[in-house]
């Protein structure tokens, strides 16, 4: 077979080859399509002008909900005691490393966890504190209070005595 013969485009614009790469051109393409949009507008004013989200590819910038979800994290639904809930804590906390949530993102994902009983829990502590106040909770703070509803103190004394935890 011949060799594929190359045009003057390939030559000009040759196909990414890293996934770095492919991201820098697909981050050019969207702000170049972007701009055309806005210079196309021109000065008409058909509403406000919403700036797109930023992508979230950067650790600092954190993660998106779907990248924190292919990070296979668990349901919590509030049965099973104590070994439930510290099983559940522990692939949370790696799931929370793995997708690089930022701490203001951690619990507004992880409560997305939440099904039955523990949402119904979590519902009404975002009643009682609003939800500014509710999603601003740090991780370290929302398995406090989940420990103290989930886990009595006697499965906890158990846990600690049987596994040293």
């Amino acid at each position: 077979m011949a060799p594929r013969r190359r045009n003057l485009r390939d030559v000009q614009n040759p196909l990414p080859t890293t996934q770095a790469e492919l991201d820098a051109l697909l981050n050019q393409r969207i702000a170049d399509a972007i701009a055309q949009h806005e210079a196309n507008r021109g000065n008409r004013n058909d509403g406000p002008r919403v700036q797109p989200p930023p992508v979230a590819q950067n650790p600092a910038n954190g993660c998106t909900y779907k990248q924190f979800l292919d990070c296979k994290p668990l349901n919590f639904d509030g049965t099973g005691g104590a070994v439930a809930f510290v099983r559940w804590t522990e692939k949370m906390d790696s799931v929370i490393r793995m997708s690089n949530c930022t701490p203001n993102q951690t619990v507004l994902y992880v409560s997305g966890m939440f099904m039955a009983e523990a949402l119904s829990w979590w519902n009404l502590q975002v009643q009682i504190l609003g939800d500014a106040a509710a999603y601003a909770i740090m991780w370290d703070r929302l398995k406090e209070m989940m420990r103290e509803k989930y886990c009595s103190r006697a499965e906890l004394q158990m846990l600690e005595t049987e596994f040293g935890i």
